[in-house]
């Protein structure tokens, strides 16, 4: 069968219309054995209930029928009579043999024509009679005396020829539902509920859209992507034209620039460079922080960065209503070069400048190539010279170690490690630089800052709460004897004061063998220069003032002409520093063996030079 609809084979007990959705309705057999048939043109309800030999009798008399469609004539078909005339393609209902017809088995009007229920049935009388014939025919119903469908005029064939060859169709309706209703009730039989809700699915008809043909489909589908399209593309140039014009126009400030770099004190930093951040600007990395001077800003790291690729999140927060943000910024680590202050606590004290670097860079530090391919090398800088001798006062020790890399990809870079680490104070009192003694003992004094240790002959020595200190110490025998004195605190470099110590029987013969030096006189050192500092001197003269203080005693001495005072510069002064507690007092004649120290000036007075007292003797030089 196929849908009345959009002529599409139906499937076999399908309901709707594949295709088309249409509703089909179906028709179940009254009774056991009853039988639906589809009938064709010609065929009457009649014949089928015959058999299905009976619409095969041949009438040699009867007029020739045939399909519309069809090239070859069938054979020819007995024709009903007119009162078992058919609707084309209505299926008839077989009843079974006796069964009598009851006034529901009415006949039902169709769409075209009359359908005869039983008169299938030989001899039984239909309840109602079919209508008698008219002028013309049923679909699909020859009527005696009327031509065939096809011409058998030969003549006529080439006129057929010239039109396009029909193809065959089936001719036929579906019963509606009422028919179906009506042949039910007929035969006593209640449509269950699911053939109910397909007639009602029947009765509503789909109105489906004129069919397009194929060739149409893809050429409507083109005009509307590219009616779609077009805004898409309008509306995309324009972007781009803007984002070109913007990114002209709109200058952007410049990028962070991020560096590794090592602070005075040995620590590793990252220095950030920013052109758009005010003075102020508090730049962060993790915990560390750092404000921006003049739009650099160096914040100290608590853990070495690693080697090779390193990213890091800058916090950006500018002062007042400044704009805030967060920067990621990349920092590259092929080699590094930092110094080390662990060398300080040695006997001699260094820096060292430890250095890193990855596979394939040369590094030269110092003017000497540092050996960096079996694992990290170690430079060391001697700075024993910048820690030995006195100072009153802490003071700054600097190194500027330059360098020179050449990464694997044949880049250059130079660059300076700076070393700044501060160095303790220690002032000696007592006994001096340099000192002769007659006797087995002398005391070791002096001061330096709060909370340094002090160390003498390597033996540790007690230092009071302000820095100062006082020690006796023993000589066990004739001879000269050297004391290192060191006074260290943590993070500073060391402060080395050397003192030599001799022990002589008599000073009688050290003064004997000071003047075998030719030491210089009060006319030479009192013109001497800073480079003088140092050097052998002896004086003589009377004693103006004398103090005791901190186990040492400190003397003004009146230098007479004869001791190379200029006439008419009287009176000629000199400052005598003895790191001994000296019984000499004011009004005596003492000489004085020694080297000469600093000029030494008293507020409110003149200059006047100042000699580092050795041992002295009474009376005039002689």
């Amino acid at each position: 069968m196929h849908c009345p609809e959009c002529g599409t084979k139906r499937s076999p007990g399908a309901a709707t219309c594949g295709a088309c959705g249409f509703a089909l309705a179906t028709l179940e057999p009254a009774q056991k054995g009853a039988a639906v048939a589809r009938t064709m043109m010609g065929v009457s309800l009649a014949d089928l209930a015959k058999g299905p030999n009976a619409a095969q009798e041949v009438d040699p008399d009867a007029p020739t029928r045939v399909m519309p469609g069809t090239k070859n004539p069938p054979k020819p078909v007995v024709p009903p009579p007119p009162e078992n005339r058919t609707i084309v393609g209505m299926p008839a209902l077989a009843p079974s043999a006796g069964a009598k017809p009851t006034p529901a088995q009415a006949p039902a009007q169709t769409l075209l024509g009359v359908v005869s229920p039983n008169a299938a049935a030989p001899g039984a009388s239909p309840a109602v009679k079919a209508p008698p014939p008219a002028e013309g025919t049923l679909l699909g119903v020859a009527r005696p005396g009327i031509a065939p469908l096809r011409a058998t005029d030969p003549s006529a064939e080439p006129a057929r020829a010239g039109r396009a060859r029909e193809m065959p169709h089936e001719l036929g309706a579906t019963i509606v539902p009422e028919v179906m209703e009506r042949l039910r009730d007929a035969n006593n039989a209640r449509p269950p509920a699911r053939d109910r809700d397909r007639d009602k699915l029947a009765r509503k008809r789909l109105v489906l859209p004129p069919v397009q043909p194929r060739g149409e489909i893809p050429r409507e589908r083109v005009r509307k992507n590219r009616r779609r399209a077009l805004p898409v593309i309008l509306t995309a140039g324009l972007l781009v034209v803007f984002a070109g014009v913007f990114a002209v126009l709109y200058t952007s400030p410049p990028p962070l620039t991020a560096r590794v770099k090592a602070t005075p004190e040995g620590r590793e930093a990252v220095e950030i460079e920013c052109p758009s951040c005010p003075d102020g600007t508090k730049v962060q990395i993790h915990a560390a922080s750092a404000d921006v001077k003049k739009h650099v800003a160096l914040v100290t790291l608590p853990a070495p960065l690693a080697l090779g690729e390193n990213r890091l999140k800058v916090s950006l927060d500018r002062p007042g209503s400044g704009r805030d943000e967060s920067v990621g910024v990349t920092v590259h680590v092929s080699y590094r070069l930092r110094p080390d202050l662990t060398g300080l606590a040695n006997e001699k004290p260094s820096v060292h400048v430890a250095v890193e670097a990855v596979g394939g860079t040369e590094i030269t530090i110092d003017g000497k190539p540092a050996a960096v391919k079996d694992g990290p090398a170690v430079h060391v800088i001697d700075v024993a010279s910048d820690c030995t001798g006195p100072a009153d006062e802490p003071a700054t020790l600097k190194r500027r170690v330059p360098y020179v890399v050449k990464t694997e990809g044949g880049a250059r870079e130079e660059g300076a490690v700076d070393v700044a680490v501060g160095i303790v104070p220690l002032h000696i009192d007592a006994p001096g630089t340099r000192v002769i003694v007659e006797g087995e003992t002398f005391v070791l004094a002096g001061r330096t800052m709060k909370g340094a240790e002090v160390l003498a002959a390597g033996k540790p020595i007690q230092v009071s709460a302000d820095g100062s200190f006082a020690q006796r110490m023993s000589v066990s025998s004739v001879g000269s004897t050297n004391i290192e004195v060191r006074a260290k605190a943590p993070g500073m470099a060391p402060r080395i004061v050397p003192i030599a110590v001799r022990r002589v029987e008599k000073l009688a013969a050290a003064a004997h063998e000071f003047m075998a030096d030719k030491p210089l006189g009060y006319a030479a050192f009192a013109a001497a220069q800073a480079s003088d500092v140092g050097k052998p001197a002896v004086v003589s003269g009377e004693i103006v003032d004398a103090r005791t203080q901190n186990h040492q005693t400190i003397f003004l001495l009146d230098v007479p002409v004869k001791e190379g005072c200029p006439k008419g510069q009287s009176p000629c002064r000199v400052r005598l520093v003895h790191g001994f507690p000296n019984p000499a007092k004011a009004g005596e004649v003492i000489t004085a063996y020694g080297q000469l120290g600093k000029p030494w000036s008293a507020p409110g007075s003149s200059v006047v030079p100042e000699i580092q007292v050795a041992f002295t003797m009474p009376g005039e030089r002689r």
